[in-house]
């Protein structure tokens, strides 16, 4: 939820649940398109009466042949805390610091250890969801209600994804039907702490899982009209911004998705999804200590999705293929006072208007071979090409296509009972197809990137675990970072950035009432890509470049505690600190990055799920 704001949501069950309680993804499930051998034991350690299967509560605990150090959001927990929205969602995960909004460009977006969005990618059951062209994109867009639930990877992740995962991968799972009839109606408001709506947010999901076949449709429509700032806010004299509402925070959102699936027999499954987005958010709040800002405007701020996914699973082995095309279009215009807003006389100079024009498709296909009780392998390739066209007053300005491959491998070995093995690694290639651009300047070369990782996971018992992991990641540098020539100074021969991650960590079950998640970490970066203004032909504009060497380290602690069904609770820390070894540029200095995060939030739930609050602290 946006700042000043508390949320009331009203739930209107007209058939089934569409998210039943007792079929979510767990704290530490393993996904079920892989091959795992579950402890059996581990079923008794928490066993569920028949009032809580149908009560929001923590996940358990599970311990699975398949490793890895992946958190996970359900959708329970995202009810439960009020999130509408991935940025929403992220906010009580240990070591994300999330940017608020506001800047050029009036974007929600996140840090995860100190990695951007851009090192930091975001997945839709596999899709890619960066902008191509920039390679981030505005994370309070993307709305969760139709969402089985978020995985959340730190620095070790999955090499089976691809490429530029640098800083790890953020994946959206959407939830398939359960039951042969399900319907669905969701209205919540935010209010305001004087008692003003500020906003509110409706979700109507039908879906129908029959024995060939299963459908679901979801509709999800956000219309935000304001958050109030806080009563310490003291304006500066004379600004725009004075106090109270927060001027031009208001958004709409429409998100429709489509899912189609074919289960002809047990072992294999082929679905179809579309999805669609349509935002309209508002102009970007200006800087309160200029009395005559500029505004920018997005009046085109569209996403079309399309994915085809199968999966053919049998006892020793399981294949799975994606294929998709992503089309985002996005449309910049800027307006140099209040005034002209108003009278909707644009700015037409160099950047503005900007019409972003993008596409992404590609596919992957994977597969995994359980060669015994303690010995998995798994492997994938994946293709993605990337376009953009970048117009300006209805002329094209730049016109790129590039394709990346990537080929990863992981193995997990299990040969004791407590102690697990993994070990991955993956080769990326970016080949450039076509480049052109109205300035003469040169095209960036091929990119050939290593990168590898192994863990180490002992369980003490089937609630506690610890893990020590090590990766070795790469990203390719964006096409913005490389090409952009609106403010900033382009930049071809940008060399890709690595880190080493290392990671100390614990999970834990206690009491089946807490759930406690904590890890130490360092990461040894190379080559990171930072930016400074700069003066070029008489104007202030960035420049970026590689900082040589720059290590993000900190202490991480999460904790959720569920008492009965109308009462939870959690809390998460982080201690956060870098350092910028050495860099020519002169560099010493990374914004946006607090020594110390934390929160804490109380959810209380009303008889019958009929009335929900959700009181973030």
């Amino acid at each position: 939820m946006r700042p000043g704001l508390f949320r009331v949501t009203i739930l209107l069950f007209v058939a089934a649940l569409v998210y039943p309680q007792t079929d979510t993804v767990s704290s530490h499930h393993a996904d079920p398109d892989h091959i795992a051998a579950e402890h059996t034991e581990q079923e008794d350690e928490s066993p569920q009466t028949a009032e809580e299967e149908d009560v929001v509560r923590l996940p358990d605990v599970e311990v699975n042949a398949k490793k890895e150090t992946t958190e996970y959001i359900t959708q329970e927990q995202m009810e439960r805390e009020g999130s509408e929205d991935l940025w929403e969602a992220l906010r009580h995960t240990p070591g994300v610091i999330r940017d608020g909004g506001g800047g050029m460009r009036n974007e929600s977006n996140f840090t995860v250890r100190g990695f951007d969005e851009m090192l930091m990618p975001v997945f839709i059951d596999g899709v890619p969801m960066a902008m191509p062209y920039r390679g981030d994109g505005d994370h309070a867009r993307f709305l969760t209600g139709d969402l089985e639930g978020i995985e959340i990877q730190k620095g070790y992740s999955s090499m089976l994804l691809g490429a530029n995962t640098m800083g790890g991968a953020i994946t959206m799972r959407i939830a398939r039907p359960k039951k042969p009839f399900e319907a669905f109606f969701k209205t919540s408001f935010d209010i305001d702490n004087i008692g003003k709506i500020g906003g509110s947010t409706h979700i109507l999901s039908l879906g129908t899982k029959q024995d060939l076949f299963y459908g679901k449709t979801t509709l999800q429509y956000r219309d935000i009209d304001h958050y109030r700032l806080s009563e310490k806010f003291e304006p500066v004299p004379n600004a725009l911004q004075g106090t109270g509402e927060r001027l031009f925070s208001d958004s709409t959102d429409l998100k429709l998705t489509l899912l189609a699936g074919w289960t002809p027999g047990e072992a294999l499954d082929i679905n179809l999804t579309y999805v669609y987005q349509d935002s309209n958010k508002g102009v970007s709040p200006p800087e309160i200590t200029n009395k005559a800002p500029s505004f920018d405007v997005w009046p085109t701020w569209k996403r079309q999705s399309v994915s085809l996914n199968g999966a053919y699973t049998m006892n020793t082995y399981y294949v799975k293929a994606l294929a998709y095309f992503d089309k985002y279009d996005n449309t910049l215009s800027k307006y140099s006072s209040w005034e002209n807003l108003a009278k909707g006389n644009e700015t037409h100079d160099r950047d503005y208007p900007s019409d972003y024009d993008d596409y992404g498709t590609g596919g992957r296909l994977e597969g995994g071979y359980h060669f015994n009780s303690w010995n998995t392998l798994e492997a994938a390739l994946t293709f993605k090409q990337e376009g953009h066209r970048d117009n300006k007053d209805g002329t094209s300005t730049k016109d790129i296509r590039e394709n990346t491959w990537s080929l990863g491998a992981e193995y997990s070995m299990n040969p004791w009972k407590p102690l697990t093995l993994t070990a991955g690694v993956g080769l990326d290639v970016l080949s450039p197809q076509d480049f052109w651009s109205i300035n003469d300047y040169k095209e960036s070369g091929p990119l050939w990137m290593l990168s590898w990782q192994a863990g180490i996971f002992y369980d003490l018992t089937p609630n506690h675990e610890f893990h020590f992991t090590y990766a070795r990641k790469n990203h390719i540098p964006t096409m913005t970072a490389r090409y952009s020539d609106s403010m900033a100074v382009p930049n071809p021969d940008l060399k890709p950035e690595q880190a080493y991650h290392y990671e100390l960590g614990y999970k834990g079950y206690f009491f089946n009432k807490i759930n406690v998640t904590t890890a130490v970490y360092y990461s040894d970066i190379t080559d990171l890509i930072a930016e400074k203004q700069v003066i070029e032909d008489g104007r202030q504009i960035k420049k970026r470049f590689n900082i040589d060497a720059t290590a993000f380290y900190g202490f991480e602690l999460g904790a959720e505690l569920y008492l009965f069904k109308y009462f939870s609770a959690g809390g998460a820390l982080a201690l956060n600190r870098y350092e910028v070894k050495h860099n020519e540029e002169g560099q010493d200095a990374i914004g946006n990055y607090p020594k110390t995060t934390t929160n804490a939030y109380l959810v209380i739930r009303a008889p019958g799920n009929a009335f929900t609050t959700d009181t973030p602290y």
